[in-house]
């Protein structure tokens, strides 16, 4: 069976900022002797679990560390069938205040650029936009048009063949800068995909009084926790005139909340306020959206919710199938992910949502 898988990534330890892991352990780990003395640490600190936090850190940096995106892909491709097509999004973390990024992100884009070129075949690169960045219009427009050997700012990195936006790094989804981005796709209908859930390690690092400043009246100083206050930036609202101004614009908010959102609604099904009723009730009102359930449904408890969902029409449609690697590998095997979750839903629900609706958003 041919089908896509509509979400990895495949960035390097080298365009990873040095505090995006705790305790410094990006640098530390940077090192094949670094790595091999905290990762044999880690794994011992509880000796009586294989899937603590300490262990998505060291299965985090084993991946970030191959030599090159080519590797990292190959890691992924290799459990799925030869046909697999496979959305790869590129991300941009220099911006979030979690210290330096080693590598230019656009050196990023021009390895995935030609590694596109040499899997035709297999791999629909998205470009990450982050509206902080200099000339950021000026990228978008240079990447995802045909420019021949035209380089942008010394890099070659072309062929991109739609968006990737993530809003905790920072910035609100309904950004003024983005209206720009958002009207480009519209123009040239290239699809977005942008994170959607309300907590994600990749979030904004810098100081409470920073990410104030950045929400302005948004601020909800309720939240606690700087992870979920960021995740507020993404909330699924936010893309509600976006998606009636731009209606040739299909976004897919990933993830479809997250893990805990479903746990939430699992537990407590009268709170209208999870993110999960919001995507679920957004998909069926807006022709043009979409969610996908990657890394969220690495969680075996949910196939069988989304099974029931994926009985109504209006949500089958609207659902694509996707995994997060590398992320997901912090949590389950992307064989094992994979296998189960096709073998529970069976080939006609897993052929809708990894081959029909995601060329139906790709297009």
């Amino acid at each position: 069976m041919e089908f896509y898988n509509c979400h990895i990534h495949i960035f390097k330890e080298e365009d990873v900022p040095r505090r995006f892991l705790p305790l410094g352990l990006v640098r530390i780990m940077s090192t094949t002797a670094g790595f091999n003395v905290v990762a044999r640490v880690l794994n011992n600190i509880n000796p009586f679990s294989s899937n603590d936090q300490f262990d998505k850190y060291v299965r985090f940096a084993e991946v970030s560390k191959f030599e090159s995106q080519e590797a990292i892909f190959l890691n992924c491709a290799q459990h799925y069938p030869k046909e697999t097509k496979f959305i790869v999004m590129a991300i941009d973390m220099a911006f979030m205040d979690a210290g330096k990024v080693p590598r230019n992100y656009l050196a990023q884009l021009q390895e995935l650029s030609a590694l596109a070129l040499k899997y035709p075949d297999n791999i629909i690169p998205f470009i990450h936009i982050d509206p902080r960045r200099l000339d950021y219009l000026g990228l978008l427009k240079h990447a995802t048009t045909d420019n021949g050997n035209a380089v942008f700012q010394g890099h070659k990195c072309t062929g991109f063949k739609g968006v990737k936006l993530y809003p905790p790094l920072g910035h609100f989804a309904d950004d003024p800068r983005l209206l720009p981005v958002y009207e480009f796709c519209n123009t040239h209908k290239l699809p977005i995909i942008a994170h959607g859930g309300p907590e994600s390690p990749t979030y904004y690092r810098g100081s409470r009084s920073e990410i104030r400043k950045m929400m302005g009246d948004r601020y909800d100083g309720s939240i606690k926790k700087r992870i979920q206050l960021c995740g507020q930036f993404a909330h699924p609202k936010y893309y509600r005139e976006i998606l009636t101004q731009y209606p040739d614009v299909k976004i897919c908010l990933a993830h479809w909340g997250s893990e805990n959102s479903w746990k939430d609604y699992l537990n407590n099904p009268l709170d209208k306020e999870n993110w999960f009723y919001w995507i679920r009730d957004m998909i069926q009102e807006f022709p043009n959206l979409y969610t996908d359930i990657s890394f969220t449904l690495n969680n075996p408890a949910f196939f069988a919710p989304l099974k029931l969902l994926l009985g109504n029409p209006n949500i089958r449609q609207k659902v694509l199938f996707g995994s997060d690697y590398y992320m997901v590998k912090t949590k389950r095997s992307e064989k094992w992910f994979s296998m189960d979750f096709r073998a529970f839903l069976g080939d006609d629900y897993f052929h809708q949502i990894a081959y029909t609706n995601i060329r139906n958003f790709l297009s």
